[in-house]
């Protein structure tokens, strides 16, 4: 038998195997079920609408007069309960290596704990606790918490519920994408879903805008950024402070750079913005305070006198030079003081 016979002889071999494979049902025939890419749990697409908030216009900038007077309540304690998120790089972060606190709130936080107990080291007598947007007005009230640092906006709504300081932080609503998209500005994103965290303002103003975007909340902002990233939403919109920490997260994202065609009547947010005004991305105003309960108001007469401190003595433009350096806020809020229509509350 020659050489090319027993080849011709091998193929035919072959060739019958696989003609009996394939009649008797035998091929791999299997695909992968299709698997849709997970969302955040919480998550709510469109975010439903709240109840509308009849709050009276107040200036939420103003707070009581500041007391240099550490209330007895804590130095007796011994220790100051502080409600934070873990999410914020810049501001309120639980670092994954080491699992300590650390931010600008978290530094402010450490400021008024060494002032209420001298001598004594902050990371012991401030006892975190991990809160969501969405619970800060709810765990002061059920005395959960003594006080909340957490990037929050003093508004007249809120201050129906908790108590504010003085204004800590100016910042403004603007716009995260990824890195290949092709907005440019809120403007652009009419009928496109944008990322908010529940709770916060930032998720209000997203969904008044104009151009309607679609609202998407979630517990977490890095909730917000996971879903960026998947495409999921096509931006995140908040405080500028808080999408410099997310943009930490994920470099290969970026800001938008034009500003909004359209402000809310009387929008002042880029009062506080430093020049050029016209490059001014903010759309809403974020004067951030600290809260405390509004009976406590020994507790916040105290923090304003910290803040006041703080301003006076460089220590705010030290920690804003650590914590955000690119933050493009004019600086140390001056403080403003009562009265309002809530200062001071019940009194």
């Amino acid at each position: 038998m020659t050489s090319t016979s027993a080849a011709l002889r091998r193929a035919i071999a072959v060739l019958a195997v696989v003609l009996l494979l394939g009649a008797s049902g035998c091929t791999n025939s299997y695909q992968p079920p299709t698997v849709a890419a997970p969302r955040p749990a919480g998550a709510q697409q469109p975010a439903p609408t709240p109840s509308p908030i009849d709050a009276p216009e107040c200036d939420a900038r103003r707070s009581v007069q500041p007391l240099a007077t550490a209330p007895s309540k804590y130095v007796t304690q011994g220790y100051i309960r502080a409600g934070v998120d873990q999410t914020m790089t810049r501001m309120t972060y639980r670092h994954p290596a080491t699992g300590e606190f650390q931010g600008f709130d978290i530094d402010l936080l450490y400021e008024i704990a060494k002032a209420l107990f001298p001598g004594k080291d902050p990371k012991q007598t401030v006892r975190f606790v991990v809160v969501t947007s969405a619970e800060r007005q709810a765990r002061l009230r059920d005395d959960t918490v003594d006080i909340v640092a957490d990037s929050m906006t003093a508004t007249c709504a809120r201050a129906l519920e908790v108590a504010f300081s003085t204004d800590y932080l100016d910042s403004g609503q603007t716009v995260l994408v990824r890195g290949d998209s092709p907005y440019q500005g809120i403007g652009d994103l009419g009928g496109k879903p944008v990322c908010a965290a529940t709770g916060t303002t930032s998720l209000q103003h997203t969904r008044d805008r104009p151009e309607k975007p679609i609202p998407v909340s979630v517990p977490n902002w890095t909730d917000c950024l996971v879903m960026l990233q998947q495409r999921q939403v096509e931006a995140i919109s908040t405080d500028h402070n808080v999408l410099l920490g997310l943009r930490d997260l994920d470099p290969s994202t970026r800001f938008v750079t034009q500003p909004p065609g359209w402000r809310p009547p009387g929008d002042t947010s880029c009062d506080w913005h430093v020049e050029p005004k016209s490059a001014c991305t903010w759309f809403s105003d974020e004067p951030h305070a600290i809260a405390t309960r509004q009976d406590d108001i020994a507790l916040l007469r105290f923090v304003n006198h910290v803040l006041e401190q703080l301003r006076r003595d460089g220590r705010w433009a030290q920690m804003h030079q650590k914590w955000l350096p690119e933050h493009p806020d004019a600086g140390p809020p001056p403080a403003r003081y009562g009265p309002n229509l809530f200062w001071p509350p019940g009194m």
